[in-house]
């Protein structure tokens, strides 16, 4: 499960030991001296015990990649509080009446139309702006994960 209960400290994250704040040695090495019939075994092995005991800091990374890559992407950021607050005044404007220039905003454009029309434009938003983000902190922390569970060996932690 991903608690802060669960989170490990840093220094058992990165396998850093004493005052001096350097790798240990033995902390990240490859699971396999050799290729043979049991490298497989080994391999997901590894990968199950360090995706199970550093699941929270796991997810602490991607959290922390997604949130650098959204503060690249500012018209992303933009785009997507844009899209948001719409979808909010669509929904306000359901369930109570808003009368600009003496016309009530409600009714100008019906129901079905804002929700069509702010459908198209939610999709067009993450299309446009968002995938490219979204795939980058896939690959990005994806493949930090995927290095750090398969080189740090958990009978050192």
């Amino acid at each position: 499960r991903v608690t802060l209960d669960t989170v490990r400290p840093l220094n058992m994250f990165l396998g850093i030991s004493g005052p001096s704040f350097c790798f240990s040695p033995t902390a990240f090495n490859a699971p396999v001296k050799k290729l043979d019939k049991s490298t497989y075994e080994k391999f997901q092995s590894r990968l199950k015990l360090n995706f199970a005991f550093f699941l929270s800091n796991y997810a602490l990374l991607t959290v922390g990649v997604a949130l650098v890559t959204a503060l690249m992407h500012p018209g992303m950021v933009f785009l997507v509080g844009l899209i948001w607050g719409l979808w909010g005044l669509h929904a306000f404007l359901i369930s109570n009446e808003l009368i600009l220039f003496g016309r009530n905003l409600g009714t100008v454009i019906s129901i079905s139309h804002r929700s069509t029309a702010l459908t198209i434009l939610t999709v067009f938003v993450i299309l446009w702006k968002c995938l490219k983000p979204s795939i980058t902190v896939v690959i990005i922390s994806g493949l930090i994960i995927v290095v750090h569970a398969l080189f740090r060996d958990p009978s050192h932690v």
